[in-house]
Formats: C-alpha cells, structure tokens, sequence
C-alpha cells in the first residue's frame, strides 16, 4: 500500500468535525498530500423543493436555494478556520451523504477517507442509518473512521 496523497474528508459541520479534520491534517502532513473538505448537504424531503421564504426588504427566494446558500457560506467559513496544511481545498455535494462521499472518493481520484462516526447504536442507527458504515462498506479506498467526540453540556 502507498503512502496518501489525496485525502477526502466529509464533514457534517457539526461540533466534532473540526477534530476530524485536525486529525486528517496531521495524517497529512508527513506525505504532502492534499485534503478535500467536502460536506454532502441533502435536501429535506418533507419540504417542497418551492417553498418561498420571505421577509420586509427580501426578494421571496425558495427554502432549498437559501438552505443550501447557508450551507456552502458555513463550509466556506470552516474550511477557513483550517490551519497547518499545506493544501486543502473544499467541495460541496448535494445529495445522500454516504452516496456522495462514495462518488466523489472514486471519480476524484482519493487513495484515503478520513470521516467521523457518531456511534450511533440501536433505534437511532436504525431510524438514521449511519453514513460511515455505508461508506466503508463500498469505499474502493482505505477508510479511516474516527469517534467523534461528543458535545460537552455548558
């Protein structure tokens, strides 16, 4: 097996994600190889895709459209806040996550999948599914999952 040097990290911009991507940086650095920050932003299925949001002084734009405009500026603004690498890029997808990081791994060329898991178990797992078992399953690249690490109560 060769050394990384091109590694995909998905994130769901939640709080441990910012640990993901550290980790992925460090596994990184010792190769020189460049890190893809990517979040797969799926649209709700109980909105419709043309529900208008408006406001005194706004132009109506459709739910989805602002979802998804908020969604790229947060991993903008994270991708931003990434330091200590020598390359990293960001890509946004929309879709199911776990089919989107699996397209993306394998039409971009990755040789590794650094991506965090909740560890969900019993009816969350069920009800959710878990995004990082889908992917290890059918990755056609090595895939490093990482706990992430719970949010700590105020």
């Amino acid at each position: 097996m060769t050394a990384p040097s091109r590694i995909l990290v998905p994130v769901d911009l939640m709080e441990g994600s910012q640990a993901i991507v550290d980790y992925a940086v460090t596994l990184a650095r010792p190769f020189n190889a460049a890190i893809e920050v990517m979040h797969a932003w799926e649209p709700p299925q109980y909105v419709a895709p043309d529900l208008l949001v408006a406001a005194p002084g706004w132009n109506p734009q459709p739910l989805e459209k602002m979802a998804l405009e908020t969604a790229r500026e947060s991993l903008r603004k994270f991708v931003g806040g990434i330091h200590g690498a020598s390359a990293v890029t960001q890509r946004m997808e929309v879709g199911e996550p776990a089919s989107a990081v699996l397209r993306v791994a394998e039409s971009g060329g990755f040789d590794l999948i650094v991506m965090g898991t909740h560890g969900r178990r019993g009816l969350p797992r069920l009800l959710m599914g878990s995004v990082a078992h889908k992917v290890i399953s059918r990755a056609h690249c090595p895939v490093l999952t990482l706990r992430v690490p719970e949010a700590k109560d105020a």
